[in-house]
């Protein structure tokens, strides 16, 4: 069987799959869905870094995976077929955060949050997640990254990026940049927002479910 990693978005959990698994399942995938760090009983680790998910990833899974992330999930995943391309056969990427190229280049979304709003949303969900995890994730992914956007050169997976159109509250046109960064990667467009696979399961497991079928499943 091949190996399937879902990996949920920041102030999520694993249950977000959970309707899910039986059709991947059937598309031939074990499926795991760990907890990311910060997260319900998860190891916190503060201040929390992008990297430190990319290694809990790396460090959980050995061999060939096809990795499914929303949000810091979708991030996540991209940070690991960046940081070792042979290892990651597929990748879903929703509603991905795009970090700036340079200090010149614009961050991930529309309109920047203050951080003591972040830090409200934290408490908010503190019973999910570590209360200071958002804001010192939406920090780290506001910083330039080119060591990120130089490793999307090399990663060849099939690779679909799933936009959730104007009512996201991410900018749409960075999806576009990523996709002509990437050998493979192509831009589907599922207008309900953020959160995707909450908001319109059904029309983001048809589209998925094309995605992640292969011969001999």
């Amino acid at each position: 069987m091949k190996e399937l990693v879902c990996l949920h978005a920041g102030t999520s959990g694993p249950s977000t799959w959970d309707r899910f698994v039986p059709t991947f399942e059937e598309l031939g995938y074990r499926v795991h869905c760990p907890t990311l760090l910060g997260h319900g009983s998860a190891p916190r680790r503060r201040p929390y870094r992008l990297d430190d998910f990319r290694d809990q990833v790396l460090r959980e899974f050995d061999g060939p995976i096809t990795l499914v992330g929303n949000s810091l999930g979708a991030f996540v995943a991209s940070a690991v077929a960046a940081a070792e391309p042979d290892r990651v056969e597929r990748l879903v990427l929703e509603e991905l955060p795009v970090p700036p190229r340079d200090p010149h280049d614009s961050g991930p979304t529309h309109l920047p949050m203050p951080a003591a709003a972040l830090l409200l949303a934290g408490w908010l969900t503190r019973r999910r997640s570590d209360p200071v995890l958002l804001r010192d994730v939406i920090a780290d992914l506001r910083r330039p990254n080119p060591s990120w956007w130089a490793g999307l050169r090399t990663v060849q997976a099939p690779t679909l990026l799933l936009a959730g159109g104007p009512r996201s509250h991410l900018d749409q046109t960075r999806f576009d940049l990523v996709a002509k960064t990437m050998p493979t990667a192509t831009v589907a467009t599922i207008e309900a927002g953020h959160r995707i696979h909450s908001t319109a399961p059904d029309r983001w497991l048809d589209v998925v479910r094309t995605f992640l079928a292969f011969k001999g499943a």
